[in-house]
């Protein structure tokens, strides 16, 4: 039974705050602002709250970007139990139209996202803030996720499938245009973390743009909004960190059927950040098709043909979810765009959003 409860799981080993992020420093006179996108989830965003108010970071401010609320129900959580936490309304659905009412409304000079089905780590700002503290081109910074609970058979699976994490060593990402082969690093996006756990310099915004509200969750391309902007960052010329000791816990899904949806929506996020990249950076097009065309092969189609030879790590239906969003995803992008255009029209006047909101024009490499 895919769906039953666990026995005899080891908990994972809580290794944040410990080598380089010694609580004597950083400093904290950088003002950080995190963001907690969230909707109608005020159940599970209590959770994620509560983990934020016990950071070791002082000069932090916590926003709470509710997208397109069908309830009040979040607005009274945090008003009730966290009034010192900040709330706004983003009318605008989908996820990236909230992560850029985020960027309108942050204080800080550094703006760190967090998911509302997450629990932070007490020094999880902090190691983020020693990262761009170490180097000011640093203009990104990942973190590792790892799952905060495995109860059960469906979360075991989701991690052998391979999770969100991406290892334990601190990892400097900035590409050199003169090698083809470090120049094209970047378009594999997935390597460099996830939306649960990212953060930058605000500044960032105004030189590349913000999130693409064609993208990720409450549209129909469901992700790719943190991958397409790992990619921008890097692509523009900046450097993106990876640093696990910014610890997050994730809570995965519980139920087999959630997990198939869930990689099902993670190849339609990630096929349609593929087709939205070329179409902005017109001079990757032949590299992103390319790397396109050989990630179907190496990790949907040629696993799927391994799971007829040998016995499979994880049930072929997930292999299969994920190529069915492939596919799917290689469609998607053209008609969200049009909805975002609008979504965009339609609110075209109100104060909900400026125009950092609005991914400028990619530069021509």
């Amino acid at each position: 039974d895919l769906d039953a409860p666990l026995t005899d799981i080891q908990g994972v080993e809580d290794t944040a705050g410990t080598g380089n992020t010694d609580s004597a420093t950083p400093t904290d006179n950088v003002l950080v602002t995190v963001a907690v996108c969230t909707r109608d989830r005020a159940e599970q965003l209590k959770g994620c709250l509560t983990s934020l108010t016990r950071l070791a970071y002082s000069n932090v401010e916590i926003l709470v970007v509710d997208n397109a609320p069908s309830t009040d129900e979040t607005r009274k959580l945090v008003q009730s139990e966290f009034p010192d936490f900040r709330y706004v309304v983003e009318p605008r659905p989908g996820l990236d139209w909230a992560r850029n009412k985020a960027i309108e409304e942050a204080r800080g000079e550094i703006l760190a996202y967090t998911d509302d089905d997450v629990l932070v780590d007490p020094l999880w700002v902090r190691a983020l803030v020693r990262v761009f503290q170490d180097d000011l081109s640093v203009m990104a910074v990942t973190g590792l996720v790892a799952p905060f609970e495995m109860e059960t058979q469906a979360q075991v699976l989701f991690e052998r499938y391979g999770g969100f994490g991406r290892g334990f060593k601190r990892t400097w990402y900035h590409l050199d245009f003169t090698s083809r082969k470090d120049s094209l690093l970047h378009i594999g996006a997935g390597r460099f973390g996830t939306g649960a756990n990212m953060a930058y310099r605000r500044a960032v915004f105004d030189k590349i743009g913000g999130f693409d509200p064609a993208l990720d969750v409450g549209t129909v391309t469901n992700g790719g909004g943190d991958l397409e902007m790992f990619f921008r960052v890097l692509e523009e010329g900046h450097t993106l960190v990876y640093e696990p000791a910014a610890l997050v816990g994730h809570k995965h899904r519980r139920t087999y059927k959630a997990v198939h949806v869930q990689l099902t929506n993670h190849g339609i996020g990630l096929y349609s950040y593929f087709v939205r990249s070329p179409l902005n950076y017109p001079r990757r097009r032949r590299e992103i098709i390319r790397f396109g065309l050989w990630w179907f092969w190496h990790w949907d189609l040629r696993r799927l043909l391994k799971s007829y030879i040998t016995t499979p790590r994880v049930p072929r239906g997930l292999i299969l979810a994920e190529l069915r969003g492939a596919l799917i995803g290689m469609t998607r992008y053209p008609k969200a765009q049009r909805r975002a255009e609008q979504i965009r029209a339609q609110y075209k006047g109100e104060s909900t959003g400026s125009p950092v909101g609005i991914p400028k024009p990619a530069r021509s490499k």
